[in-house]
């Protein structure tokens, strides 16, 4: 890539593998059965609680020591340090401000001197208007809805990250994005995006 991009990553399933173990990790503790596809449905009565409990909850997991302690794969950590060198990266996380705290040391062990920001935003703000705010040519998402969101916002490029149970029912035909799989897809992508 010839010049120098800003690019909005998301933290849960793009950096860290997240969701598998908040799923299975509430079903252990709140006896449901969650499905993992349809884990980010805001209106899933799987969860068996309210939106405010069910987020009470899930915030409770990811501030332990055990959430805290997933760790990055070592192909991500390596190729965010590479894109850091050459663009603005912004950490841009559907994770509400309580759990800043995990987040902030998980950047600061494996990231550290990457993000120009972390942005937290919570589930009732659009991860476009961040986008918006700090300028984004690129956002790498899991969550197609964040990506239409970005999409909105006026991102020119929106990579479409992973292959999860929860991306399988989504229909993909409204918006340009690229699917990636992984970090060297995502790397050879924005070389491309010149």
């Amino acid at each position: 890539m010839s010049h120098r991009a800003d690019i909005a990553i998301d933290c849960d399933d793009v950096l860290v593998h997240a969701s598998e173990y908040l799923v299975d990790t509430y079903n252990g503790l709140y006896g449901t059965n969650v499905k993992l596809a349809h884990a980010h449905q805001s209106n899933n009565n799987e969860w068996e609680a309210d939106r405010d409990e069910v987020f009470r909850r899930l915030t409770a997991i990811q501030q332990s020591a055990e959430f805290a302690a997933i760790s990055p794969l070592e192909q991500t950590i390596t190729a965010v340090h590479r894109l850091a060198r050459q663009h603005e990266l912004h950490l841009v996380t559907a994770r509400l401000d309580a759990v800043m705290p995990v987040t902030n040391q998980m950047i600061e062990t494996y990231f550290a001197g990457c993000f120009e920001s972390i942005e937290h935003v919570g589930p009732d703000r659009a991860k476009g208007d961040v986008c918006q705010l700090i300028r984004a040519d690129v956002m790498i998402d899991d969550n197609y809805h964040h990506l239409e969101s970005a999409h909105a916002s006026g991102v020119g490029k929106l990579i479409w990250f992973g292959n999860y149970p929860w991306q399988r029912d989504v229909e993909n035909g409204a918006i340009d994005i690229v699917r990636c799989s992984d970090w060297l897809h995502v790397e050879k992508e924005l070389e491309k995006y010149a």
